[in-house]
């Protein structure tokens, strides 16, 4: 009876409503709790899924970019382009002068070689015309005197020799005029070719040096002397490193640019395959490229190990010792439209690779590449007749392979050229010989899968043969 507490109507009903109250809040905590825990575990779930079903590797997009270098040392005038202009073949990059030629402008002690070349022409060309008009002299005496000889022979003064003698020198002197004047026109055309460049030579009329390029660059003399570098295919110019009026020296580079015709820079993406995945990537695998949650597009592998990097640092695992990588190409399948942007040179993709899929193998390009000591590079080829696999060198299977398909072309061109023709004549419904064309597909099989067992036995017996050679 001491515990005994009398409660009045009111109270129990509001001791009820916080009984519910907090009733209430235990069930919306447990509901909250659950969703989270369902949450946690989900996403546990598709991780986990995830990684068993794909595979996803770490790599970037490869494209050689063209590196606009000077052959020689120039001085650059003016660049034409900006960084993000299309130029097509034929557009005027930059303008520059010859280095050397500049070198040599600026001594007032040296000539250049041109003017050089002129002064020997014209000297040469001055003593051939005064020799040419000796030598018109002398035909005309030889002629008077070849009168004059006439003349003597007529009444007995001379004998006929001496005129033989005169017209035999009045032949060569002939000669030797003809080929002073070719001479002459020669040396004329190459004194006016000299003329073009710096005709006022070195130094001006009233004795002082000529102006220089860094006085005065739009000089007529030292614009008829600049040079222009065009373009050669289509491209952008992805950045210019030259700023006007400056002085390149051989090898440097004045821009870059990027072709648009991505493939012909050997365009692929570059995959780090560590070697505890190597089992999920083979010659044949297909993977989607992943830029970012927008943009993907599909690829194939090309080369698998043929060369190894160290993993970049970045992209290092804290629980893994081993930092290099076998590097796999893969080649982006055609046909597909994508933005320019996502196949940038250098660009960070994820190359992501089914683990459980049965890929179409190419007869031609085995999953793997094997090496046999003593043999060389093997790739594995199956038995049909025995189910078995068995290591056949890679240059026969190759040598196989080829004039198996060499036959399969070969047989199909026969069977289209023994097939009657089969059109439908005039009014009458189109008909089909499904029964000729099983009956040809069987055969062709058939010849197919002969030639398959005689590969492979034939292999078989190259490799065995080797392999009691090696043991004898």
């Amino acid at each position: 009876m001491k515990n005994f507490t009398y409660r009045s109507f009111e109270e129990k009903e509001n001791i009820e409503a916080i009984i519910r109250q907090r009733r209430r809040k235990v069930n919306r905590q447990q509901i909250i709790s659950g969703c989270i825990l369902a949450i946690v575990l989900g996403s546990i779930g598709l991780y986990i899924a995830h990684h068993i079903f794909y595979t996803e590797l770490d790599g970037y997009v490869h494209v050689d970019a063209n590196k606009v270098r000077t052959p020689f040392d120039i001085y650059l005038d003016s660049v034409y382009v900006k960084t993000g202009d299309i130029v097509v073949p034929g557009d005027t990059l930059y303008s520059y002068y010859m280095l050397d030629m500049l070198v040599q402008q600026a001594n007032p002690n040296e000539e250049p070689g041109i003017i050089v070349h002129n002064r020997n022409y014209s000297i040469q060309y001055e003593n051939i015309a005064a020799e040419i008009s000796v030598l018109k002299v002398t035909i005309a005496e030889l002629q008077k005197q070849i009168a004059l000889e006439d003349h003597n022979i007529a009444f007995g003064l001379s004998q006929n020799s001496h005129k033989l003698d005169l017209q035999r020198a009045l032949s060569e002197a002939l000669a030797r005029l003809r080929a002073l004047r070719h001479e002459l026109a020669v040396l004329g055309r190459m004194k006016r070719d000299t003329d073009t460049y710096f005709p006022s030579g070195r130094l001006k009329a009233d004795g002082g040096v000529r102006e220089q390029l860094y006085d005065n660059r739009n000089a007529t003399d030292m614009r008829r002397a600049v040079s222009y570098r065009l373009a050669s295919d289509s491209s952008i110019i992805t950045e210019v490193f030259a700023p006007d009026h400056m002085i390149f020296f051989e090898k440097e580079e004045v821009m870059a640019k990027q072709h648009l015709n991505l493939e012909a820079n050997n365009l692929h993406i570059v995959a780090y395959v560590p070697i505890d995945k190597m089992r999920y990537v083979t010659n044949n695998s297909r993977a989607i490229i992943i830029v970012n949650d927008d943009y993907e597009y599909s690829a194939s592998v090309s080369i698998l190990g043929m060369r190894t990097e160290l993993i970049p640092e970045n992209l290092r695992s804290y629980f893994s010792k081993k930092n290099t990588a076998v590097i796999a190409l893969l080649q982006i399948d055609p046909g597909q439209t994508i933005p320019f942007w996502t196949v940038a040179s250098g660009l960070p993709v994820t190359v992501r690779i089914r683990n459980y899929h049965k890929w179409e193998h190419s007869p031609s390009k085995p999953d793997y590449l094997w090496f046999t000591t003593g043999v060389g590079v093997s790739t594995i080829v199956n038995d049909t007749v025995t189910d078995d696999t068995h290591f056949v060198p890679l240059s026969e299977f190759l040598h196989h392979t080829d004039s198996l398909i060499n036959d399969t072309l070969t047989t199909r061109r026969d069977s289209a050229a023994v097939t009657p023709d089969l059109r439908p004549l005039a009014g009458q419904p189109e008909r089909v010989s499904t029964r000729t064309e099983n009956a040809n597909r069987r055969a062709e099989a058939k010849k197919i899968e002969a030639k398959r067992a005689a590969a492979s036995k034939s292999g078989s017996k190259t490799t065995d043969a080797k392999k009691q050679t090696n043991a004898n």
